[in-house]
């Protein structure tokens, strides 16, 4: 498949950027796993003593947090809605993948407020580990089966859908922007 150019944020061809929806969507997720990484990496250091202010482990915490939710606010309302009505066979598969999304959603407030109370002394090491493993393989699980599931449709809304639909949609598998 031939990759779309991007200018800014925007793609520069609206039909190319139809048939990278698929291909957007597992990006989003290559970008979020890449985060999600630099956040384990980032705890690791702090707990070695190699970054010693809390305040950085907490902002880096909050901005992958936000990326996620913003990335799972975007299907649910956007691209979702828009793949159950081309795709009606999905819904099971997309009711599933939203109430994932909330699972995904309680494990980032319990890791957000482990790291908050990490700054104040409060948490032990392990089980910051812990549960940044925990969101890791849950995250990775929900990335790989809304992946194998998803892609294919998504890819195939080529030509389509109106603008509104698209712009939903392309809102739902936009690469999440560094902090």
């Amino acid at each position: 498949m031939i990759s779309p150019r991007y200018e800014g944020d925007h793609i520069d061809d609206p039909s190319a950027r139809l048939v990278a929806f698929g291909n957007q969507l597992v990006q989003v997720h290559i970008a979020l796993r890449e985060r999600l990484e630099e956040l384990g990496d980032h705890l690791e250091e702090h707990l070695a003593g190699e970054r010693g202010r809390p305040i950085d482990l907490r902002t880096h915490c909050l901005s992958f947090c936000a990326a996620v939710t913003t990335h799972h606010t975007a299907e649910d309302d956007g691209a979702f809605p828009v793949l159950a009505r081309e795709h009606p066979e999905l819904r099971p598969v997309l009711d599933e993948l939203g109430r994932d999304h909330r699972i995904v959603t309680d494990a980032l407030r319990e890791l957000a407020e482990l790291v908050e109370r990490a700054g104040e002394g409060g948490v032990s090491a392990l089980a910051l580990r812990t549960e940044l493993d925990s969101v890791a393989a849950l995250l990775e699980t929900h990335f790989t089966y809304e992946e194998r599931r998803l892609a294919d449709a998504l890819s195939g809304l080529t030509g389509r859908l109106g603008a509104v639909d698209a712009d939903l949609v392309a809102r739902a598998v936009q690469v999440p922007r560094d902090p």
